[in-house]
């Protein structure tokens, strides 16, 4: 009996989104005969669509699980690749119908790879799919890559992102790669290749790959307060003098310079780095240079003979590789350093390699200083990534590294040199022709770019492999600052919530200089009339296109506007770049077939839900894009993976690729309660368990293995039981937190949670006033410190008098394992504990007070709050340094409403009565920290928040004291703990500095006693 074709994929349709994106795993017989049925449908299909003048964009639409498992046949190495399945479907499918086959129907078209493969990504995207097609099956006729060695994996590399408008942290590896941990001064992420965007400064980030080999990376050295980048945006390391040419300065402060006056342009800041101010720098007859916030003496030397790098050659502005590198068509030469007085004699080795292999291509050594050709005697064609060592000759110590893509003959010409804002959102469409020259070949001769295309792959071949590239144009964008705080580049216009209009906002277009010969205006529209209109700010430094306007002045008048639109008036035209809300992106979410639906959109744009499941808090969010419906469409697996918490955000959102857990209060973050939940087949893993007690069922999970589950539960536990997950949860994980002792502190490395949400954990499980003798493990104990650095101070407790340099507590003493160990300390924690320790006292004891300063900040509109807190946590320091603690405080003060209904409580003064009468009995150091973070008189009970630092303080000053033994301070912590654990959760950042503080205090206080 024959099959009709239309049923035949509504129910492969159906059956395939249930079984969720296709497994890497080769098909069975069965499955590959019903997709090449399946494949001569869509086929037919397809060109029964363009023969009669339908986009084929609709039939993909229609059977999008079916495009994507057709596709994801052709990877499979048993069975044919794809151009030979869709060649082989099309003749089945012409002998059937012969006129399908006519020039009219242009079936060559209709079954191009390049357009199965994009329609199948895109169906993956619409069904919430991580699937794509491999790297070397992207391009029609694509050649395989160079394979990578399997061996010491490359180590990441610092880089500014394209268009400096990140700074990304390079990780090696295709993008199928495993994933990689990552722990920025100590905090937790996990990354994927190619990078990773840093989400602001830090000071180091240790990177673990795959294999499990640790890679550390030093970001921002708080002496220097500095980072250089090459113009290729690579970073320069600044243990080496800077080269006098043009780079990138990402600094804190003003520039200062000896020898000629730097030329300076002031770039927008990247992504994440508020505080911070990027330059365009030419350091021609510059001999030394320093930012005015850097530590006395810390200046920089600018090359006076010659610096590492590149010289003459060519590089293509439309093209680049993966990571956002130039193409350089024309090789550069490479000029070897040479310090002045360094004597000739002392020669250079230059060693050409490709990235991830061990075989030399070409060896060469030239005199310091000298212009060497590195391709000489490289085999051509030059195609392709090629990595330069260069060293000391029989020395590896103190080599350099050098990269460059290289497409020697490959030209490129785009119809229009920068592409401007459409009217209406996106781009103009432009289009960009490539030709190369010999032996290499370029996988299309044409690239047309679309409204809202920015890049697109191209393959580069030299005959037996490929190498991936993209290929754009400029382009104007446009992008939203809040709190002084610049959120990422959008070629769409912007959603912008009426109620961050007063945070200090600004938007930012940019433009080529040219379009500004008459200065652009911002108007904001109402229902077709222009209400405002405000002009960028003047500032002189700054590139000409960039134009930044200050929003804040549109406050009062969007009040009582349902919505208005925010349009650029630019070289003619009238452009709509944003949109203000005065009410949520929807109203709420309900479940609807295979996927969710939101009741009540206002959004006008492009739209991206990011869900996360409340039975499995420790998975990572799902990003959906949602269609113009309102419709989030959900892969198999999550329809009934229980209640979802969804955060909606307006753009594709994809700098931040380590979201954090989500906010309930913000209103465009929606909670579905009552979402299906189907329990799964208990694999015996901890998480399985853990997920099936939160649903409900089963007992907690016990063990080493469920101790970094059962922090997560402890430290989200009041919104996993506002979503719907076991009441008691929370509860009963702290209990089993405190039951297992150090085993918890040693397994909160695993959990990737922030410093102040293991801070509240700590509290109310017990475990800040654990006592912990000795340190039995040493060893297990330092990889803590990377991931989970307060938990880590506790287990080190025991060994902090050795940092006090007292003669009583020798250092001498301790086992090497000991010293690496008590090495950690000031890395994290800053100078200010070693301070303590030995004696000086704390320098910054009034820091993070609420006195009359906080009071008179109270009555200030929001925007000049932050502006005298702006500096605070620019610079990343220690936790114990000034400016972390000014920033905990500063979070702290922000929540001061909530945190004023606990601190009014008759219980609160109480205890804090109780606690200053402790330690003024015999505990005169920590009895004066305590005094110095009272508020001073208060004017009435609705001051009371501004004690809340004191509590905080003085309930850790007594848990610590419990911790080293004291049979009182254990019995009133005891008592401090419900209340205590409740503050700590509206101020965490402020209790971790506070735990600290207080072991630095009560160690200190040891010492003197014992000394």
């Amino acid at each position: 009996m024959l099959v009709d074709p239309a049923q035949l994929l509504d129910d492969c349709e159906r059956a395939w989104r249930e079984a969720g994106e296709p497994s890497a795993v080769g098909p069975v017989e069965s499955v590959v005969w019903r997709t090449t049925l399946v494949l001569d449908a869509l086929v037919a299909y397809a060109l029964f669509a363009q023969r009669s003048g339908l986009p084929r964009a609709t039939v993909f639409a229609r059977w999008p699980a079916c495009t994507v498992h057709a596709v994801a046949l052709g990877a499979w190495s048993e069975v044919p690749d794809l151009a030979q399945l869709l060649s082989e479907a099309r003749e089945r499918v012409i002998e059937a119908r012969p006129e399908l086959g006519r020039r009219r129907a242009a079936p060559k078209a209709a079954t191009t790879t390049e357009v199965w493969i994009t329609a199948a990504q895109e169906a993956a995207r619409s069904l919430g799919w991580t699937w794509r097609p491999p790297a070397t099956a992207d391009l029609p006729g694509a050649l395989p890559p160079v394979p990578v060695t399997q061996g010491a994996t490359v180590p990441p590399e610092l880089r500014l992102g394209p268009g400096a408008g990140s700074v990304l942290l390079i990780l090696p590896g295709g993008p199928d790669a495993a994933t990689w941990q990552l722990a920025a001064d100590g905090e937790s992420f996990a990354a994927s290749s190619p990078h990773w965007v840093l989400p602001g400064p830090v000071r180091r980030v240790e990177a673990t790959d795959p294999a499990g080999t640790v890679h550390a990376s030093a970001v921002v050295d708080p002496d220097t307060v500095l980072l250089a980048f090459a113009a290729d945006g690579h970073c320069i390391p600044l243990d080496e003098p800077l080269p006098a040419t043009d780079i990138h300065l990402l600094h804190v402060g003003t520039l200062e310079t000896e020898g000629a006056q730097a030329a300076v342009v002031e770039l927008p800041t990247p992504y994440g780095w508020s505080g911070w101010t990027l330059s365009q720098v030419s350091l021609a007859g510059v001999t030394r240079l320093r930012t005015s916030e850097a530590a006395p003496g810390r200046w920089l030397e600018v090359a006076v003979g010659r610096s590492f790098g590149w010289e003459g050659g060519a590089t293509l502005p439309w093209l680049t590789d993966e990571d956002g590198a130039p193409v350089w068509n024309r090789p550069p030469a490479l000029r070897l350093r040479r310090r002045p007085g360094e004597p000739e004699a002392q020669h250079w080795q230059v060693e050409v390699r490709r990235p991830g292999h061990e075989a030399i291509l070409a060896c060469r050594t030239g005199a310091p200083g000298a212009l060497l050709d590195p391709w000489e005697h490289v085999p051509g064609p030059l195609l392709g990534p090629y990595e330069i060592l260069v060293h000391r000759p029989g020395r590896r110590r103190g080599q350099r590294r050098l990269t460059a893509f290289l497409a020697e003959g490959v030209e490129a010409a785009p119809s229009a040199e920068w592409r401007l804002l459409a009217p209406q959102g996106g781009l103009v469409p432009t289009r960009l022709d490539l030709r190369a020259g010999g032996p290499v070949t370029v996988s299309r001769s044409a690239v047309e770019f679309a409204p809202y295309e920015i890049t697109r792959d191209l393959v580069l071949r030299d005959g037996t492999r490929g190498f991936q590239v993209q290929a754009l144009v400029p382009y104007s964008e446009v992008r939203l600052e809040l709190d002084g705080s610049p959120l990422p580049w959008s070629i769409r216009p912007l959603d912008i919530d009426a109620a961050d209009l007063a945070r200090d906002s600004a938007l930012t277009v940019r433009l080529p200089e040219q379009a500004v010969a008459v200065i652009p205006e911002l108007v904001l529209v109402v229902e077709g009339t222009t209400l405002v209109s405000l002009q960028p700010e003047r500032r002189t430094r700054t590139r000409k296109g960039d134009l930044r306007y200050s929003l804040a002045a549109l406050t009062d008048t969007v009040r009582d506007c349902a919505k208005a639109e925010l349009r650029l008036l630019v070289a003619g035209q009238d452009v709509h770049v944003g949109t203000v809300r005065t009410q949520p992106i929807a109203e709420g979410a309900v479940p609807d077939g295979t996927g969710l639906l939101l009741r009540g959109l206002r959004h006008p744009g492009e739209l991206t839900a990011r869900l996360y499941q409340v039975l499995a808090p420790w998975r990572q969010p799902l990003s959906v894009p949602v269609d113009d419906s309102g419709r989030v469409p959900l892969p198999a697996a999550w329809r009934s993976a229980g209640p979802l918490v969804v955060s909606l955000h307006a753009g594709t959102h994809m700098a931040d690729a380590a979201p954090a857990w989500p906010s309930l209060r913000d209103r465009d973050t929606l909670v579905l309660r009552r979402s299906p939940w189907t329990s799964s087949v208990v694999d015996g893993t901890a998480a399985a368990r853990t997920t099936e007690y939160l649903g409900g069922r089963g007992a907690l999970p016990r063990g080493t293995d469920a101790v970094p589950y059962q922090w997560i539960v402890a430290a989200r536990g009041r919104d996993l039981q506002a979503c719907g997950a076991k009441e008691s949860a929370p509860a009963e994980c702290l209990q089993a937190l405190g039951d297992a002792g150090p085993d918890a502190l040693l397994g909160a490395a695993d959990s990737s949670l922030r410093s102040g949400e293991l801070a509240a954990a700590l509290v109310g499980s017990g475990l800040a006033a654990l006592r912990i003798r000795e340190v039995t493990d040493p060893a297990a104990v330092r990889p803590v410190w990377r991931r989970a650095p307060l938990c880590a101070l506790l287990l080190t407790a025991p060994l902090l008098p050795y940092l006090s340099g007292d003669p009583a507590y020798g250092i001498d003493e301790l086992y090497p394992e000991e010293k690496e160990l008590l090495d950690e300390v000031g890395q994290f924690l800053g100078s200010a504990g070693t301070a303590i320790l030995s004696g000086q006292g704390d320098l910054s004891c009034t820091v993070g007070r609420f006195d009359a300063h906080a009071r008179a900040l109270s009555e200030l509109p929001e925007i000049q709050q932050q502006a005298v807190w702006r500096t605070a946590g620019v610079v990343p320091r220690g936790l114990l340094d000034t400016d972390t603690r000014a920033a905990a405080a500063w979070q702290a003060f922000r929540d001061r409403r909530t945190l004023q209904y606990y601190a009014e409580r008759e219980e609160c003064g109480e205890w804090l009565t109780a606690v200053e009468n402790f330690l003024g009995d015999g505990h005169p150091l920590l009895v004066t920290a305590f005094r110095d973070r009272g508020p001073g008189p208060l004017r009435g009970p609705g001051e009371a928040w501004m004690r809340v630092p004191q509590f905080s303080l003085g309930c850790a000053l007594i848990a610590r004291l419990a911790a080293a033994g004291n049979p009182r301070a254990v019995k009133l912590e005891r008592g401090l703990r419900s209340l205590w654990a409740s503050v700590a959760a509206h101020a965490p950042d402020l209790t971790a500095v506070d735990l600290a503080l207080a072991e630095f205090l009560v160690t200190a206080e040891t010492v003197q006693a014992n000394g």
